[in-house]
């Protein structure tokens, strides 16, 4: 199984980033946009897990949700990676004040760490994708584009779990099920 762990969005928030996909729609042709289905918060990509590893994997999850506390998300904000040259991907920015979601990241790199999983050592930058770069000859104008819209404000919403997602991949993109979900403690 292909396996990933991350935060689902409010519907009214993935409506907001797919407005604003509409509203970028001159690039359909040059990006690939996410579907509503398929927008996420990553915490902590697996990979290929085997079937019968599954049930660890689930286990070390929900002890690391019984360590975080439920916490808020505020969506805002756009951008393109890398921060130069040629553009690949088109993001929504995210903030979480309270520390809980770096928190959760980390410990999720050590926890899984523990049961063999490769430890990602690069920092750790919240944000949504929304979009791939398909055309990276309209890099300048889709960087452009995307710093013409400074003020986006996708929603807030509180956070209260973690899903487990297994990721199939399909032609026309990714398709996810979740396959479990750990409630995070109580609020600080």
């Amino acid at each position: 199984m292909r396996l990933f762990a991350a935060i689902e969005l409010d519907p009214a928030i993935r409506e907001r980033l797919v407005r604003v996909q509409q509203e970028l729609g001159e690039f359909d042709r040059a990006i690939r946009w996410l579907s509503r289905d398929q927008m996420h918060l990553t915490i902590k990509f697996l990979g290929e897990v085997p079937d019968g590893d599954v049930p660890a994997v689930c286990d070390v999850l929900k002890e690391i949700a019984q360590e975080t506390p439920a916490f808020d998300i505020d969506v805002r904000g756009l951008g393109c990676f890398p921060d130069r040259g040629g553009v690949r991907i088109v993001w929504a920015g995210l903030h979480e004040p309270s520390g809980a979601l770096a928190e959760c990241r980390e410990h999720c790199e050590a926890m899984f760490a523990g049961l063999g999983f490769k430890q990602e050592h690069r920092g750790y930058a919240p944000h949504l994708t929304i979009g791939r770069v398909k055309e990276s000859r309209r890099s300048a104008e889709i960087r452009r584009a995307i710093e013409e819209r400074p003020d986006f404000a996708g929603g807030a919403q509180g956070v209260a779990e973690i899903v487990l997602f297994e990721s199939y991949l399909k032609r026309a993109g990714a398709e996810y099920a979740p396959v479990c979900r750990c409630e995070l403690a109580e609020e600080a």
